[in-house]
């Protein structure tokens, strides 16, 4: 599935579950009007021309067209138009390529001779691709839309050089998906009667379905699923034991372990936590970095676009031609 394709489900999906028009990252544009004529906005010393937003904009405009055709754009989310979510959407993700690039050079992270290349053969085949009008339209020139690849690409290195070199070391033991059958009642008195019935030998799946008041009687679990004195004695069970009586949650639990390393859900969990960790840390440094950030937009160059005046602009290639040279 192409990039661009992506983004629409993404997008349509945003829609429909939150409602509302919202950024993604957390890159604070302040209204202002200290900049150029043709500059939309500013993040540090990453400035952002309107000629990029239109090529950015115009591109997923057509692409959602394909997709839905150009009836969507009649449509509101609460308050706000598809095409003011949209354009509020392009200025999102363009502030935060316009914030890894900052963040790049901060790093002192850079393209290589080959990855420029192939920015000016992807920039060289996208510009031949669009008419005089469409030119005309966007307001672009081959020099800028190397540029824009460039900082598409540079943006892609700095979040995969950050996360990768975080030394991430997950353990089975953090990362292992027990099984666990669970007998729940709210009376301490009734939670004894029945552990001498399980140490007799009596069946734990029968009583809990006779007394245990807990929705399932078996589930899984990860660390950190479950209040910490639950996950306490779920994980230092062994295969097949069962726990004492313990109070948690109102009432108190049974515990016997099924399976103490589910080993398919224990190695998905893995790369889970190990994603969550180097994500953790690409956004201390990038939160750092953009704490002290001073970052401006001209909003009313922005409010001036109207996709009417670009009816006749059916580019929708730049994405995918970005992955065909870099993807």
């Amino acid at each position: 599935m192409s990039r661009a394709k992506r983004c629409i489900g993404a997008v349509m999906a945003a829609v429909l579950l939150a409602g509302t028009a919202s950024g993604c990252g957390n890159t604070r544009l302040v209204v202002t009007t200290g900049l150029a004529a043709d500059e939309l906005f500013r993040i540090g010393t990453e400035s952002c021309r309107l000629s990029e937003a239109l090529v950015y904009l115009i591109n997923e405009k057509n692409q959602y067209e394909t997709v839905y055709g150009i009836e969507m754009w009649d449509h509101k989310v609460g308050d706000v138009t598809l095409e003011e979510y949209l354009k509020d959407q392009v200025v999102s993700q363009l502030s935060q390529v316009k914030s890894m690039v900052l963040l790049a050079k901060e790093q002192e992270i850079a393209l290589s001779e080959e990855e420029t290349g192939q920015a000016a053969r992807a920039a060289a085949q996208y510009y031949g691709s669009l008419t005089e009008e469409e030119i005309r339209a966007l307001k672009t020139d081959q020099e800028q839309l190397q540029g824009m690849y460039e900082d598409y690409c540079l943006a892609d290195k700095a979040y995969e050089q950050i996360t990768g070199d975080a030394a991430v070391e997950i353990s089975d033991d953090e990362a292992r998906i027990i099984e666990i059958q669970q007998i729940f009642v709210p009376e301490a008195d009734l939670a004894g009667e029945l552990k001498t019935k399980l140490d007799a030998g009596e069946d734990f799946e029968s009583i809990a379905a006779n007394y245990s008041r807990a929705a399932q009687t078996t589930v899984t679990m990860a660390r950190g699923e479950k209040d910490e004195t639950y996950e306490e004695v779920a994980f230092r069970l062994d295969n097949g034991e069962i726990s004492e009586v313990f109070a948690d949650d109102g009432g108190y639990y049974i515990l016997r372990c099924v399976s103490t390393y589910m080993e398919e859900e224990s190695e998905a969990n893995k790369e889970k936590v190990a994603l969550q960790r180097k994500t953790e840390r690409f956004q201390e440094i990038y939160s750092g970095l953009m704490e002290d950030t001073l970052s401006e937009f001209q909003e009313k160059l922005w409010e001036g676009v109207d996709f009417a005046d670009y009816a006749d602009t059916s580019t929708s290639g730049f994405f995918e031609t970005y992955q065909e040279y870099f993807e």
